[in-house]
């Protein structure tokens, strides 16, 4: 923990102000009953890569639309926004694919 909070905050954290246990003592992470606050978290982490995955798969053509989407972000629901950009992410294709990406990840680690 303490290694990854130096690597992190750098010389912006006073080095007596690192603390050991930090992943411990956000018990909030933790309750279920608490999906209020973990709930953004997944949705832009797998929203990130469902978009990644449009990317592999229109290729360069998608960046304009991706930096488009990015400057409009905000105006409107997440759904309405992809929509702009003809993607639909009220469908399960979508969020599959942001799936297949966590589970390449995992594959790739477990090779290791």
């Amino acid at each position: 923990m303490l290694s990854r909070q130096r690597a992190t905050c750098g010389d912006g954290l006073d080095g007596a102000h690192l603390h050991p246990y930090m992943w411990a003592w956000k018990p909030h992470y933790y309750i279920p009953i608490r999906s209020y606050y973990n709930y953004p978290y997944a949705f832009g982490l797998l929203f990130g890569l469902g978009l990644y995955r449009v990317y592999q798969e229109r290729g360069e053509a998608f960046l304009p639309q991706y930096r488009q989407l990015l400057r409009e972000s905000g105006e409107g629901s997440a759904a309405d926004l992809a929509a702009r950009f003809g993607i639909d992410i009220t469908t399960r294709p979508f969020w599959e694919g942001s799936l297949r990406i966590v589970e390449e990840r995992i594959e790739e680690f477990c090779a290791l």
